[in-house]
């Protein structure tokens, strides 16, 4: 069967839970509330996995996972630099682990069986943070430029939605244009990792600020994150960038030397 296109749904989101019954229970509620369900996990370390892959909107997360507390892998996540909204959803009160919950900034805490009316309320929680949020420009926790991608990823069902995510560019360390799709390298807190996008390497280089700047004619690199440039020992005129955090390395082009140093004054 063929997936079929959706563009913009209002948000995107990650279910954790161990309970085939309870994770098919939480997806009909949130696609009913507009939510594209992209992954359902049953670990705490999966949901971080999942979570590092697809950057959803929200997490709805039990609290009791296989291997790892769902509250231990929002923790983890939010420890990275990442501050998504979360929805505790759990079969047991528990005070403690409510303050635990409050703790992680959690938007709900949601005792089984969860009713439409209360997932609802919780879902306008998360509007008019987001609505906040956005009006303060600062998707993460840091300050920085915000850069708008447009990013193809397909739901459980199969769905391919189109959504727009919003990066901070003071965690982009690099990005590179592969045919069709680019690839954004990221940094938090000394972890690395990488989403693809398909906003086109244009794009991106005028939402950015001159801090990104264009090292060839497939990548931009973050001046902030650069530990030495040095000549290219295999192209005579090239050179060769290193970046902290990141094995990888990208060459600078003699026609791109010029980005270059206008990048370095800002951090001069």
């Amino acid at each position: 069967m063929l997936a079929t296109p959706k563009t913009n749904p209002t948000f995107t989101a990650i279910i954790a839970e161990d309970h085939l019954a309870q994770t098919e229970m939480l997806i009909q509620l949130a696609e009913g509330c507009g939510i594209a369900v992209v992954d359902t996990v049953s670990s705490g370390e999966k949901l971080i996995q999942s979570y590092l892959r697809f950057v959803p909107d929200i997490i709805i997360t039990d609290i009791g996972l296989k291997q790892s507390s769902g509250l231990d892998a929002c923790r983890e996540l939010k420890h990275q630099g990442y501050d998504p909204f979360i929805i505790v959803v759990t079969g047991i009160m528990d005070v403690r682990m409510a303050e635990l919950s409050s703790e992680l900034d959690s938007l709900s805490y949601l005792v089984k069986p969860v009713t439409e009316d209360r997932f609802k309320k919780s879902i306008q929680k998360v509007i008019e943070r987001m609505d906040n949020r956005m009006r303060l420009s600062s998707p993460y926790l840091s300050k920085g430029q915000l850069l708008t991608c447009r990013q193809k990823i397909c739901d459980v069902d199969g769905t391919i939605i189109y959504r727009d995510i919003h990066l901070n560019e003071e965690h982009i360390v690099y990005i590179t244009k592969y045919g069709k799709e680019t690839t954004i390298t990221l940094m938090y807190n000394h972890v690395g990792h990488t989403i693809r996008a398909t906003s086109s390497l244009k794009q991106l280089n005028e939402l950015s600020t001159e801090q990104i700047f264009q090292a060839n004619k497939s990548q931009l690199v973050n001046v902030k994150f650069i530990h030495q440039v040095c000549a290219d020992l295999v192209t005579y005129g090239n050179y060769e960038i290193i970046l902290y955090g990141v094995q990888e390395t990208v060459t600078l082009s003699r026609n791109c030397y010029v980005h270059f140093e206008r990048a370095s004054t800002i951090i001069k």
